[in-house]
């Protein structure tokens, strides 16, 4: 009943535009820094914290929302085939953006190649004049990317051989965050500069910064935006202790994707360095193995 209310009422405010976000990982950051750009012009909602099921985003949207809003950002997490295009039939999005597909939650998706499918069902459930956006630095998105057929958009660092829409150039990563030139498909830059910490960030915020892009969003107002963004609580969140101890707060969830690029923001400091972890879970039979490689990247 929950569920099918909110259908109701979002499938009644048919002017907001309503934008879909998955992956295996970085869906919550990228969801974060999506509302902060879009908010540089259109009255947003994005889902809070890590409101991505069905009930949770069906509760926002009876709770929160008064169908005022002209955008609405959908975090959609799944652990099941079928888990996004349950969501897809609540949110009924009209752009689709997938952040990675990496090895998360094997125990129940059985195998990468589900994973894939699963995270596809967004696209698969768009409108024919909606459009789909693919990062170029993840593998398997890429070949998804390759394989659409509908209105598609590929933005990343390095494109390997495909036209970008969004990309960054002279990146720089240092402790305290980054800076680099933002560039779209029409050679247009601008200098940006951010907050959040490591390279994994940065093709998260090309994702955001192509739907805003695509949305009618200036140049200036997407930096503005990626300015403005703050880190996600417990996703490699600075937090200052008062003292000569520097804490990364990394500790809401890992994959080993996230894992190793946790150990690449942590290289980036200085001094006596240490590990707080319980490993990495839900990994089925791959859960010995990538845990084994989680240790060696540690000392590597």
């Amino acid at each position: 009943w929950y569920f099918n209310d909110a259908k109701q009422r979002l499938a009644a405010w048919d002017r907001m535009i309503r934008v879909g976000i998955t992956g295996s990982y970085g869906k919550t950051s990228a969801k974060m820094i999506l509302g902060t750009i879009l908010a540089q012009r259109f009255d947003t909602k994005v889902t809070p914290h890590s409101y991505n099921t069905p009930l949770g985003v069906a509760r926002v949207i009876r709770e929160q929302m008064t169908g005022r809003e002209e955008v609405f950002v959908a975090e959609m997490g799944a652990r099941h085939r079928g888990d996004i295009a349950e969501m897809c039939e609540l949110v009924a999005p009209q752009y689709g953006l997938l952040m990675s597909v990496g090895p998360q939650h094997l125990e129940t998706f059985g195998s990468l190649d589900n994973v894939a499918r699963t995270k596809y069902e967004l696209v698969e459930a768009l409108p024919s004049d909606g459009w789909a956006f693919f990062p170029s630095d993840n593998a398997v998105c890429l070949e998804l990317y390759r394989r659409t057929r509908g209105n598609r958009i590929l933005f990343g660092i390095d494109g390997h051989g495909e036209p970008l829409y969004m990309t960054a150039r002279d990146i720089r990563v240092t402790a305290e965050g980054s800076r680099f030139t933002l560039v779209d498909g029409e050679g247009n830059a601008i200098e940006c500069a951010t907050r959040l910490l490591g390279r994994h960030n940065i093709i998260n915020i090309l994702g955001c910064a192509a739907v805003a892009r695509k949305l009618g969003l200036t140049m200036n107002e997407i930096a503005a935006g990626i300015r403005l963004a703050e880190p996600v609580e417990h996703r490699l969140q600075l937090l200052n202790t008062g003292g000569s101890v520097t804490v990364i707060d990394d500790a809401f969830n890992s994959s080993p994707d996230g894992a190793k690029a946790a150990l690449e923001v942590l290289s980036a400091f200085e001094g006596r360095r240490i590990v707080v972890t319980p490993g990495l879970v839900e990994l089925g039979e791959a859960e010995e193995r990538e845990n084994e490689a989680f240790g060696r990247n540690m000392v590597a």
